[in-house]
């Protein structure tokens, strides 16, 4: 088995002591051949796996985050309007081990979060050959494996960005301080989104001057430090896209609403509150966002610029990746079971 590890060594969690500890347990799977290479500017993930099928290698091991991931699916399946559209079977399968802040596409897979042990389990898996193809979602002519969205996400992702550039780590509680003053200033100047859905099997959802909302590929649609915030239960990688939004900011409706998409209220003690604000679609196939005038977006927890128009799908089967055998989400599996596949594979 040939495998290309790409290493961002911008990544959160990564350096030089994790790296030496980590390349062995892979190094150490029998018949596996390994070559590693670095990134060295956003993009240079995608520049690399661009065009490369399994003549090239059998497997991309992303080494990184989300970040890394959305690049590596980019660079692999091409432009999302290409007459034709690769195989799964004719590309690299993707693998992946956790260095980002949040790790939202591998943990949902059902990885843990923590490097070292997510490629001990990963090693496993390789040994045994254990993959599965997933669904992915596609936004104009680029491809996103977690999430994407206008408004309230993309903005509050904006200024984290701009905060660690300042030096600041990407902390839960960083996350939580922006987004309450993300949440203030969208109450005064509300985007207004226009949401036209269908799903897979045919049903459509409309909602007008939406002041939030956006599209997941996962269950969870992220992860507030160890807790896993699921707004679309039903969510998964063998189906359609969530759609999740709040039909209003103010009030305390609004604020319960909002609170409720950064995992408060886990319990669903407030759910007469929150369903009477919140808005849910599942297994959406094409999604179409419109703002009459430009917002921010963002794809995979990344800030893609201002737009107007959006136009999302979701591509069943679109990626063989490795992951445990149970396809369902670690949201929505128990202990036990978590621990009986761990068991199983080591």
């Amino acid at each position: 088995m040939r495998v290309l590890l790409i290493s961002n060594p911008n990544s959160t969690s990564q350096n030089a002591a994790l790296f030496r500890e980590v390349l062995p347990i892979i190094r150490g799977v029998e018949g596996l051949r390994l070559l590693t290479q670095f990134t060295h500017y956003p993009g240079h993930a995608e520049e690399m796996v661009r065009g490369m099928t399994r003549a090239d290698y059998d497997v991309i091991l992303a080494f990184g985050g989300d970040g890394t991931v959305n690049e590596i699916v980019n660079g692999l399946l091409g432009p999302v309007d290409a007459e034709s559209r690769p195989s799964p079977q004719d590309i690299p399968a993707l693998a992946v081990i956790p260095t980002g802040s949040a790790n939202v596409f591998v943990r949902a897979l059902g990885f843990p979060n923590t490097p070292i042990e997510a490629a001990h389990v990963l090693a496993r898996m390789l040994d045994r050959d254990i993959r599965r193809e997933v669904f992915l979602g596609t936004w104009n002519d680029r491809w996103f494996a977690v999430n994407a969205g206008f408004g309230l996400d993309a903005d509050v992702l904006a200024r984290v960005d701009r905060a660690r550039e300042k030096g600041f780590s990407a902390t839960p509680l960083r996350y939580l301080a922006v987004s309450f003053q993300a949440y203030q200033r969208a109450r005064i100047r509300p985007p207004r989104i226009n949401v036209r859905a269908v799903s897979r099997s045919g049903d459509t959802f409309k909602a007008d001057n939406v002041p939030l909302m956006f599209t997941s590929n996962t269950n969870p649609w992220t992860f507030l430090g160890p807790l896993p915030v699921v707004t679309n239960p039903r969510n998964s990688f063998d189906q359609g896209l969530g759609l999740f939004g709040v039909s209003d900011l103010h009030g305390i409706d609004g604020l319960v609403g909002v609170l409720h998409l950064f995992g408060v209220d886990r319990r669903h003690w407030l759910n007469k509150v929150t369903d009477a604000r919140t808005l849910h679609f599942e297994d959406a196939a094409e999604v179409d966002l419109e703002c009459p005038k430009p917002h921010r977006f963002q794809a995979d927890g990344e800030s893609e610029g201002t737009f107007t128009t959006i136009h999302i799908e979701s591509v069943p089967n679109a990626l063989e990746v490795f992951a445990p055998i149970d396809p369902r989400p670690a949201s929505q599996r128990t202990i036990r079971e978590v621990l009986r596949d761990f068991i199983r594979i080591k």
